[in-house]
Protein backbone atom coordinates (compact mmCIF):
# COMPACT_ATOMS: atom_id res chain seq x y z
CA UNK A 1 0.00 0.00 0.00
CA UNK A 2 1.04 3.45 -0.51
CA UNK A 3 1.10 6.20 2.58
CA UNK A 4 0.07 9.72 1.50
CA UNK A 5 -0.03 11.94 4.08
CA UNK A 6 -0.27 15.48 2.65
CA UNK A 7 -1.63 18.92 3.64
CA UNK A 8 -3.80 21.05 1.35
CA UNK A 9 -4.42 24.81 1.27
CA UNK A 10 -6.50 26.57 -1.35
CA UNK A 11 -5.72 30.15 -2.29
CA UNK A 12 -7.83 32.32 -4.49
CA UNK A 13 -6.85 35.05 -7.17
CA UNK A 14 -10.22 36.62 -7.48
CA UNK A 15 -9.41 39.04 -10.40
CA UNK A 16 -8.97 35.77 -12.87
CA UNK A 17 -11.15 33.72 -10.69
CA UNK A 18 -7.87 30.94 -10.79
CA UNK A 19 -8.15 28.93 -7.54
CA UNK A 20 -4.14 27.82 -6.41
CA UNK A 21 -4.25 24.04 -4.90
CA UNK A 22 -0.85 23.28 -2.42
CA UNK A 23 -0.06 20.30 -1.50
CA UNK A 24 2.53 19.28 0.30
CA UNK A 25 3.21 15.34 0.71
CA UNK A 26 5.58 13.87 2.67
CA UNK A 27 8.10 11.75 0.26
CA UNK A 28 11.10 9.36 0.17
CA UNK A 29 13.49 11.67 -1.50
CA UNK A 30 10.79 14.08 -2.82
CA UNK A 31 10.15 11.73 -6.19
CA UNK A 32 9.09 8.29 -3.98
CA UNK A 33 5.56 7.39 -1.66
CA UNK A 34 5.74 5.83 0.97
CA UNK A 35 5.15 2.05 0.88
CA UNK A 36 4.21 0.13 3.68
CA UNK A 37 3.21 -3.98 3.86
CA UNK A 38 -0.85 -4.29 3.51
CA UNK A 39 -1.53 -6.01 6.63
CA UNK A 40 -0.28 -3.07 9.30
CA UNK A 41 -2.71 -0.18 9.78
CA UNK A 42 -1.96 3.12 8.18
CA UNK A 43 -2.71 5.12 11.55
CA UNK A 44 -2.13 3.53 14.58
CA UNK A 45 1.18 1.24 13.15
CA UNK A 46 2.67 3.24 10.93
CA UNK A 47 2.02 7.43 11.01
CA UNK A 48 1.37 7.69 14.99
CA UNK A 49 4.59 5.83 16.25
CA UNK A 50 6.33 8.44 13.77
CA UNK A 51 4.68 11.34 15.66
CA UNK A 52 2.46 11.96 12.37
CA UNK A 53 -1.26 12.56 13.35
CA UNK A 54 -4.10 13.25 11.12
CA UNK A 55 -7.60 15.30 10.74
CA UNK A 56 -9.51 12.66 10.34
CA UNK A 57 -9.11 8.52 9.13
CA UNK A 58 -7.76 7.80 6.30
CA UNK A 59 -9.13 7.88 2.68
CA UNK A 60 -8.39 4.44 0.72
CA UNK A 61 -8.35 5.40 -3.20
CA UNK A 62 -7.37 2.45 -4.79
CA UNK A 63 -3.96 1.27 -3.38
CA UNK A 64 -3.46 4.58 -1.83
CA UNK A 65 -4.32 5.46 1.79
CA UNK A 66 -4.45 9.40 1.80
CA UNK A 67 -3.85 11.05 4.92
CA UNK A 68 -4.69 14.59 5.93
CA UNK A 69 -2.31 15.78 8.18
CA UNK A 70 -3.39 17.84 11.18
CA UNK A 71 -0.64 20.64 11.41
CA UNK A 72 -1.50 21.63 15.09
CA UNK A 73 -0.96 17.91 16.70
CA UNK A 74 1.88 17.37 14.19
CA UNK A 75 5.61 19.01 14.04
CA UNK A 76 5.98 19.19 10.45
CA UNK A 77 9.41 20.30 11.04
CA UNK A 78 10.66 17.13 12.68
CA UNK A 79 11.01 15.98 9.16
CA UNK A 80 13.06 17.60 6.28
CA UNK A 81 11.63 19.72 3.23
CA UNK A 82 12.64 18.61 -0.24
CA UNK A 83 14.81 21.51 -0.46
CA UNK A 84 17.32 20.74 2.34
CA UNK A 85 18.24 17.15 1.37
CA UNK A 86 20.62 15.95 -1.68
CA UNK A 87 19.01 15.64 -5.04
CA UNK A 88 20.42 11.82 -5.28
CA UNK A 89 18.66 10.98 -1.90
CA UNK A 90 16.51 8.10 -1.86
CA UNK A 91 16.03 7.50 1.85
CA UNK A 92 15.20 10.45 3.25
CA UNK A 93 11.59 11.22 4.19
CA UNK A 94 10.97 14.85 3.40
CA UNK A 95 7.56 17.14 2.25
CA UNK A 96 7.69 18.26 -0.93
CA UNK A 97 5.11 21.19 -2.33
CA UNK A 98 3.09 20.39 -5.42
CA UNK A 99 0.85 23.34 -7.08
CA UNK A 100 -2.29 22.75 -9.27
CA UNK A 101 -4.33 25.51 -10.59
CA UNK A 102 -8.09 24.92 -11.72
CA UNK A 103 -11.32 26.18 -10.46
CA UNK A 104 -12.37 25.29 -6.83
CA UNK A 105 -13.29 21.55 -7.19
CA UNK A 106 -11.76 21.13 -10.79
CA UNK A 107 -8.07 20.79 -11.36
CA UNK A 108 -8.40 20.20 -14.94
CA UNK A 109 -10.16 23.27 -15.94
CA UNK A 110 -7.36 25.75 -16.04
CA UNK A 111 -4.34 24.86 -18.23
CA UNK A 112 -4.89 21.45 -19.06
CA UNK A 113 -1.53 19.82 -19.62
CA UNK A 114 -1.67 17.12 -22.25
CA UNK A 115 -1.24 13.30 -20.28
CA UNK A 116 2.12 12.14 -21.40
CA UNK A 117 3.53 15.67 -19.59
CA UNK A 118 1.31 15.24 -16.46
CA UNK A 119 2.97 13.67 -13.39
CA UNK A 120 -0.23 11.57 -12.62
CA UNK A 121 -1.13 12.74 -9.74
CA UNK A 122 -4.05 14.67 -10.50
CA UNK A 123 -6.51 12.04 -9.66
CA UNK A 124 -4.94 11.57 -6.39
CA UNK A 125 -4.50 15.50 -5.97
CA UNK A 126 -8.45 15.89 -7.16
CA UNK A 127 -9.41 13.19 -4.45
CA UNK A 128 -7.49 15.38 -1.87
CA UNK A 129 -10.05 17.74 -2.20
CA UNK A 130 -13.29 16.25 -2.49
CA UNK A 131 -12.03 14.26 1.37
Amino acid sequence: MFIIPFTYLKSTITQHHIHIHRFIILTIGGNQLWTENDSLDPTHDILEPNGIFLEKPPIKYKKYYLCQVDILKTNLNDFYKWDEIELNDTECFCWRTFYTFGNELDLSSWLPIPKNESLGLNSLFQKMISS
